[in-house]
């Protein structure tokens, strides 16, 4: 009697001692089957503020100047003041001779005065580059050849490049912020003042016609002596911002036709496919709207599927 009831109870455990061990085994097969870097895949969806900022690199500029001209061709005799001074309006630059030889006595050495207030440098070509260093003894062969420049550091501006899918985020006398690679640790403002309204051809490295990019003059608020003509700039305005809003990486979002979807993970690679609505967007995260997915998510960067 008690073997006929020992009998049954017996094969109950065996069946349930396999029935776990193929559950466990079948768990750590499955754990097993997901790579090891599936975290590489994955990016978690959180709560906070989010900016849209146009950053963009440009170059210092004065926007008056003034190319200074001798009387007629000869020689500079005498350098007065040189590249790099400040300068007062009617003060002495250099003293000019005409003629055709420096040495010549049927012309007597004249002055060559400033016409404004400002820097002295050099003058820029037709090709956009630096001239000689004007020397005593140097030869100018017109009265059209500018021997310096003066320029008003009072007016000082940053010259932008911006393409045409970027212009129209921008308005004039938007306040931005401005950088200098020569000046670090420190920021300046400023404000839009210029907007081209036609577009120029941006050349293009590796030939053919080029992009289309606007010029925007930027004018800076407070100038500092440290400001050189010439300098590399950046500048970043800020267009849009919005606070405590669900954002996750701009990776994780998918289009299908107009329709826009995110991976949210279950287990391993398991996930649903849910239908976003992507709103405020910067260079790196993405806002996702519609209540889809929550704070703590975590978001495949690929379609689960191709990762097996």
């Amino acid at each position: 009697m008690i073997r006929k009831i020992l009998k049954p109870t017996i094969w109950i455990l065996v069946l349930a001692l396999l029935g776990a061990a193929s559950y466990a085994g079948y768990h750590r097969y499955k754990k097993m089957s997901v790579r090891q870097d599936i975290t590489e895949f994955l990016r978690a969806v959180n709560k906070g503020d989010l900016k849209l900022d146009l950053q963009e690199s440009g170059e210092l500029v004065s926007r008056d100047s003034v190319d200074v001209f001798p009387p007629s061709k000869g020689f500079i005799v005498e350098i007065i003041k040189k590249e790099g001074e400040y300068v007062t309006k009617n003060e002495k630059l250099m003293m000019f001779k005409g003629g055709e030889r420096i040495d010549s006595t049927q012309y007597v050495p004249v002055p060559i005065v400033a016409s404004r207030d400002g820097l002295l440098t050099r003058c820029i070509s037709r090709y956009g580059q630096s001239d000689d260093e004007v020397r005593e003894g140097k030869r100018v062969d017109s009265a059209g050849t500018c021997i310096t420049r003066i320029v008003d550091m009072k007016t000082l501006a940053v010259n932008l490049k911006i393409s045409e899918i970027d212009i129209f985020k921008l308005k004039l006398n938007m306040p931005v912020t401005l950088t200098f690679t020569a000046i670090p640790g420190e920021k300046f403002s400023g404000k839009i003042d210029v907007i081209a309204p036609m577009a120029e051809t941006k050349s293009s490295n590796w030939g053919g016609g080029g992009s289309k990019v606007f010029r925007v003059v930027i004018n800076i608020d407070r100038p500092t002596p440290k400001m050189r003509v010439g300098m590399s700039a950046v500048v970043t305005a800020n267009l849009q911002a919005k606070k405590n809003v669900v954002k996750a990486p701009i990776e994780v979002v998918f289009q299908e036709g107009l329709n826009y979807f995110v991976y949210r993970q279950k287990t391993g690679y398991e996930a649903d496919k849910l239908q976003v609505f992507p709103g405020l967007r910067s260079e790196s995260d993405v806002e996702l709207a519609g209540g889809a997915v929550k704070p703590g998510d975590k978001l495949f960067t690929a379609v689960p599927e191709t990762l097996k």
